[in-house]
């Protein structure tokens, strides 16, 4: 007679990775169809309006706002911000080298998905506290910090082309600003998944030795 396998965890950890495995394999079929209308509009001059692509700017001149509280018109002052843009036509240099990098950040992403259902699998198999899965914190955690350099690599690269190609009034287009510099809170936790895959990497050995003086 077969044993049967019992899953660990409960069933939050069987909702998470079913919807983990969802996500996975929504964002996989994302990129495959994102990567194929990036190589079609690369090999066939189509117009790339479906594709979008950051910008920063400031607004050189104050500009009015009507303040309730006091009746009367202020000034308000635009140094910063981003957005983004499409075109009909563009470069292919351009588009082959920032199309190049947007892949590798969402591959980043991917695998960094793919590495958070095998740790949930392991706790299903009850096999939570190995090395196998401080390894995986570890790579999750270089995953987040890789993804994050290449994002800001991305932006500025896109920036910094169209604001030597785009003129519009009282718009100062720029290659870099304090946007360049946002979500930096993603490295600090990047971080501290590493101290943590160190720590559990560290419980894990612990736990291997005792079991075998055991």
């Amino acid at each position: 007679m077969e044993r049967e396998t019992k899953s660990h965890g409960g069933p939050l950890i069987g909702f998470l990775h079913t919807f983990f495995r969802v996500i996975f394999f929504l964002f996989a079929i994302s990129i495959l169809f994102w990567a194929l209308y990036s190589f079609f509009v690369f090999a066939t001059d189509a117009p790339a309006l479906h594709m979008e692509f950051p910008v920063l700017f400031s607004i050189e001149s104050n500009l009015k706002w009507q303040n309730p509280q006091i009746f009367e018109s202020s000034n308000f002052y635009l140094h910063n911000s981003i957005g983004t843009i499409s075109a009909d036509f563009l470069p292919k240099r351009f588009l082959a080298i920032y199309s190049l990098i947007s892949l590798a950040a969402n591959l980043c992403a991917l695998f960094a998905i793919k590495y958070v259902i095998r740790i949930l699998e392991a706790v299903q198999s009850g096999n939570f506290l190995v090395v196998e899965n401080a390894n995986r914190l570890r790579a999750i955690a270089i995953f987040g910090i890789t993804l994050f350099f290449i994002d800001k690599v991305a932006t500025t690269y896109s920036a910094y082309y169209f604001s030597n190609q785009l003129e519009l009034s009282n718009l100062n287009f720029t290659s870099m600003n304090i946007f360049s510099f946002q979500h930096l809170e993603f490295i600090f936790g990047s971080l501290f998944l590493l101290v943590i895959a160190e720590a559990f990497k560290i419980g894990a050995q612990l736990k291997k030795e005792n079991d075998l003086t055991i």
